[in-house]
C-alpha cells in the first residue's frame, strides 16, 4: 500500500490543491482524466449517524452513491467502517458478490463492473468515502492507485475548509469581537495540547479537531473547550469517544 505519510505524497497534495482547489467538484472533474480507466468519481460525507452524497460526476457514480445507502451495504459503507480502501476489481466475483448480495448486481446493472473505496481520514477520524468506478472489471494500476490517493488526500483538505466555513470559524485571532477571540484562542490553545497529545505537526492537530468536531455533529468551539478542560484526549480518542 502506498505510504500516505510519505513527504512526497503531501507535496502532490499541495500541488493538487494549488492548481484545481478550492471547489471539491472542480477538483474531482480536473483530476478524472488523469485516473486511466475509471469511468467516475463520487464523494459521499459521512458520519457514524448520515451518509451524504458531496459529488459524482456521472449519473453512474451518483446511483452507486445512491445504492450503498439504500441497501445499507457497499464498499463505500465497508472502507468508512474499516478506515481501509476496499478495491472491488470485479463485482461479478463470488468473493463481492457474497460480501455485498444485494448491492453488487445492483451496482453492475447500474454500469459499474468494478468499485475502488478510499477512506477520506484526518488521523484516526473518518469524514466520509471518495468511490471510483470502471464499466469494465479489472484490478487499480499501482500508478492509478496513488494518484487516487493523493486525490483523496486534497478532497479531504477541502471538506475540513468547507466544514470551517459552515462553522464560521477562520482561524483568525484578530477577526471579531472579544467573545469571537477567546473562542479562537481555546481552538489554539486545543490545536497546541493536540499536537503534543499526537506528536504531529500544528497544522495536523487543527486537521484532526476539525474532523473530530465533524464527525461528532458538534461545534468546533465546543471540542475544543473540551480538549482544554481535558475531557477528551488525542492520544487515546478511541477511549475518549465512548465517554
Amino acid at each position: 500500500m502506498i505510504d500516505v505519510d510519505d513527504p512526497g505524497h503531501r507535496l502532490r497534495i499541495e500541488q493538487l490543491l494549488a492548481a484545481h482547489g478550492p471547489d471539491i467538484d472542480d477538483l474531482c472533474r480536473a483530476c478524472l482524466s488523469s485516473l486511466p480507466g475509471i469511468g467516475g468519481v463520487g464523494v459521499t460525507v459521512m458520519t457514524p449517524q448520515t451518509q451524504q452524497v458531496r459529488y459524482a460526476s456521472d449519473a453512474v457514480s451518483a446511483r452507486v452513491e445512491q445504492l450503498q445507502f439504500l441497501l445499507g451495504e457497499g464498499p463505500c459503507r465497508d472502507a468508512y467502517a474499516t478506515a481501509s480502501p476496499v478495491l472491488a476489481g470485479d463485482l461479478h466475483a463470488s468473493l463481492w458478490r457474497e460480501q455485498w448480495p444485494a448491492f453488487a448486481p445492483a451496482a453492475v446493472l447500474a454500469g459499474a463492473q468494478a468499485v475502488f473505496a478510499l477512506p477520506l481520514q484526518v488521523g484516526e477520524t473518518g469524514m466520509g468515502v471518495m468511490d471510483l468506478y470502471r464499466d469494465t472489471p479489472g484490478d487499480l494500476a499501482d500508478r492509478t492507485l496513488a494518484d487516487a490517493l493523493v486525490l483523496a488526500g486534497a478532497v479531504v483538505e477541502l471538506i475540513l475548509v468547507e466544514t470551517a466555513a459552515q462553522d464560521g470559524s477562520d482561524d483568525s485571532l484578530t477577526a471579531g469581537g472579544s467573545n469571537h477571540l477567546l473562542q479562537r484562542a481555546v481552538v489554539h490553545q486545543a490545536t497546541g495540547m493536540i499536537s503534543v497529545q499526537a506528536g504531529v505537526p500544528v497544522e495536523d492537530a487543527l486537521a484532526r479537531l476539525r474532523a473530530h468536531a465533524f464527525a461528532a455533529g458538534l461545534d468546533l468551539d465546543a471540542i475544543a473547550a473540551d480538549v482544554v478542560a481535558r475531557r477528551l484526549r488525542f492520544d487515546n480518542l478511541a477511549d475518549d469517544e465512548d465517554r
